[in-house]
């Protein structure tokens, strides 16, 4: 929330007659043919000026876009990025679901070692009767 301002009649004066161009609010990026280099040239007026001319057009009932400067933007959504935690506690979920997938499979693995063992036992029993 912006709070209000006394503009001098000098401030208010210069505002009707102003016309600001991209170069003026915003920074650009300048190719130099010649040395084969690009560079960032700083907006002409910095970012206070502008809030200040957006506010005092507000207060005199100018829409800020008339006079040059950019529309205001929304503001973006907090990005939500949680702790980075121990490994055993950013794993405990994958882990608890291996686990409940291992139980189920449970029954089919004791089945299958009982199966392997009494084929093992048989194999050692030998043929001859003494």
């Amino acid at each position: 929330m912006s709070t209000y301002r006394a503009f001098s009649h000098k401030f208010l004066s210069k505002l009707s007659n102003t016309k600001l161009v991209e170069g003026d609010i915003k920074a650009q990026l300048v190719y130099n043919a010649e040395k084969g280099k690009s560079f960032w040239r700083p907006a002409q007026v910095s970012k206070r000026i502008q809030n200040d001319l957006r506010k005092a057009c507000i207060q005199q009932g100018i829409e800020p876009t008339t006079i040059g400067l950019a529309a205001p933007t929304a503001a973006k959504p907090l990005k939500y990025k949680p702790n980075k935690l121990e490994k055993h506690e950013r794993m405990r979920a994958e882990r608890q679901a291996n686990i409940q997938r291992n139980l189920q499979k449970m029954p089919q693995t004791i089945q299958a070692w009982k199966e392997d063992k009494l084929k093992e036992l048989a194999k050692q029993k030998s043929s001859m009767p003494f």
